[in-house]
């Protein structure tokens, strides 16, 4: 039988432009290839790309009753996925301004809009009440942080659901509290997914098969650790560990969201009743086939992905 999958997080407008090496000279206006404007925050793109893998989910989230807000529900409500988004009377939709070019990391401006005030007392019980529960976009959502995605987790693992968390970069550079913060949540996940940064950041390491072992002493479960163009490396509750080799891609057109199409991808699979192997496996190809990809059609279908190699095959996840 399919595993249910429930998607918590942060749903918001985002708007992409690139390229930008540099902002703009005081009075300037300078010209840049697109501007992309689109849903929906870490959240809305794991759950768009799961749309378009034709796996059922539910998305849990909120947004202002804005221009922006009306539009982000509206796209969503043309998927089924806008029944559990809660729209807050008064406050504006949180928006992240993604500044791109070829050759340097992202950088984001971001308001949080309604995100501020989203508490753990704004998501319904049976939220987390599914079979696969992803927490993600942990740093774009102030009124979750600490005690409130505890709770969440702790809600979550009552219930017998298997939990995944992805924080996102903490604003701050992790010079504060994040690190003590994100390690004290771990024991109450079972699939942690940081990026190769993120998980240096958390531990100090400076190779991400090391920082990858580092958190699996926190995480009861497994750890993720997205590697960009070079794919992942995975270590498990019972100190297995491997790497999984992304596919090679024309052109890189759009990497933002990647590590949001990867965990559509692994919670696409695990809710089949695959591997964890070849969960992230699938997971390794939606994430490689969108960022192929520009705004207009972004999500691909099954038939849509390159063939998994033989090897994506594994052990099943406990």
């Amino acid at each position: 039988m399919t595993r249910s999958v429930h998607v918590v997080g942060n749903v918001q407008l985002d708007v992409l432009a690139s390229p930008v090496a540099a902002l703009p000279r005081p009075g300037g206006d300078d010209i840049v290839d697109t501007i992309a404007v689109r849903p929906a925050g870490a959240a809305g793109n794991v759950a768009l790309a799961l749309a378009a893998l034709g796996v059922p989910h539910r998305l849990f989230g909120a947004v202002g009753d804005d221009q922006a807000g009306r539009w982000v529900v509206e796209e969503l409500r043309g998927l089924g996925l806008a029944d559990d988004v809660l729209v807050m009377a008064g406050q504006d939709t949180g928006i992240s301004i993604a500044l791109e070019a070829p050759g340097r990391e992202r950088a984001f401006l971001t308001a949080h809009g309604a995100l501020d005030r989203y508490t753990d007392a704004d998501v319904p019980s049976d939220a987390l009440a599914g079979d696969l529960v992803l927490l993600t976009g942990y740093f774009s959502l102030p009124g979750l942080r600490g005690a409130g995605t505890r709770r969440l987790l702790e809600r979550a693992r009552g219930t017998g659901a298997l939990t995944l968390f992805d924080t996102g970069w903490d604003p701050e550079d992790w010079e504060g509290g994040a690190v003590a913060e994100v390690l004290s949540l771990l024991p109450l996940v079972d699939v942690f997914l940081p990026n190769e940064p993120e998980a240096l950041a958390l531990t100090g390491r400076a190779d991400a098969a090391a920082a990858a072992a580092d958190l699996a002493r926190h995480c009861q479960g497994w750890v993720v650790v997205k590697t960009g163009e070079r794919g992942l490396t995975a270590h498990g509750p019972d100190g297995e560990a491997f790497d999984l080799v992304a596919p090679p891609v024309g052109t890189v057109v759009d990497t933002t969201g990647a590590g949001d199409s990867l965990a559509a991808g692994l919670l696409a699979e695990l809710a089949r009743g695959a591997g964890m192997r070849a969960a992230l496996g699938t997971g390794i190809r939606v994430a490689s086939t969108v960022v192929a990809r520009g705004s207009r059609d972004r999500y691909p279908s099954p038939e849509e992905l390159p063939p998994a190699p033989s090897s994506t095959a594994g052990a099943a996840l406990t």
